[in-house]
């Protein structure tokens, strides 16, 4: 189990009991993320896979951001704590910075996300909160983290799925999977993060829709046949009806041009890891 040995390797020296967390900034009490706790229901590996928690087991896999600006975390059966800071939020989008975690090492029955929260999250590169604040996406250097309000109370529901398929929504969502895509504007090149979530099968024909929400809160939808994108909506009251679409493709990922706007997505976001 790659994942086990790896957290015991970097939490070998460091335990709740013998181990604070490093020091960092203390979060502002301002900060949107500030006081709000939060249960795990995804975690999308890109072409790795993508994990969805049951019910029961989102209640043992959470995160509180404490307005001191440390963070608790249930690790299934294994507890945690390090620290966070979080910038401002801007078009649902912000950074995030997660310390190393220190946690207890109890063994927990399989299927369990625990380590792979411990390890993962202090690479986070940033977060994406959904309208209402109904949920919240980490993304680290290797999956992206999806997460619903709340961890106390009874467990979230399971997601629902959309009529004729058994692919599962974001909870709070209309979308499959959610994800933030580098983007850039105003001829820029893609060096921004933007929030992004698919519509699987959205067309009669089957073609997928990604909606991209703009730094200016606008979304642009980008189509897609398989994982060929193949055009986006345009209007003329933005003059973006006579833009040019191109598509760069390198591996797994599209850079899309269209007119002075880029966009990177990759296949596991349109089709699923």
């Amino acid at each position: 189990m790659p994942a086990r040995i790896s957290i015991a390797a970097s939490m070998a020296a460091c335990t709740l009991a013998s181990c604070a967390p490093v020091s960092m900034p203390d979060a502002d009490a301002g900060n949107v993320l500030a006081g709000t706790s939060w249960r795990l229901v995804s975690i999308d590996r890109g072409n790795a896979g993508r994990a969805a928690l049951t019910s029961a087991l989102q209640a043992r896999h959470t995160l509180s951001f404490n307005r001191d600006g440390s963070l608790s975390l249930t690790l299934d059966c294994n507890r945690g704590n390090a620290n966070w800071s979080a910038g401002p939020l801007q078009s649902g989008n912000g950074s995030l910075t997660i310390g190393p975690v220190a946690a207890t090492r109890a063994l927990c029955p399989a299927p369990s996300f625990g380590e792979e929260m411990a390890a993962a999250l202090p690479a986070a590169k940033g977060f994406t909160l959904l309208p209402g604040g109904k949920g919240l996406t980490i993304m680290t250097g290797t999956a992206v983290f999806a997460f619903v309000a709340g961890s106390s109370g009874p467990p979230s529901p399971q997601p629902t799925t959309l009529p004729g398929t058994e692919d599962a929504l974001v909870p709070g969502t209309d979308y499959h999977a959610t994800a933030q895509v580098p983007c850039g504007m105003a001829g820029k090149p893609p060096n921004s993060r933007c929030f992004a979530g698919v519509k699987r099968h959205w067309g009669p024909d089957g073609t997928h829709l990604v909606e991209v929400t703009r730094p200016d809160g606008r979304k642009r939808a980008i189509f897609f046949r398989g994982t060929t994108p193949y055009g986006a909506d345009s209007a003329e009251a933005d003059g973006s009806a006579g833009w040019q679409f191109t598509v760069t493709r390198n591996g797994d990922r599209n850079t899309i041009q269209f007119g002075p706007e880029s966009y990177v997505i990759v296949d596991a976001l349109v089709e699923g890891g």
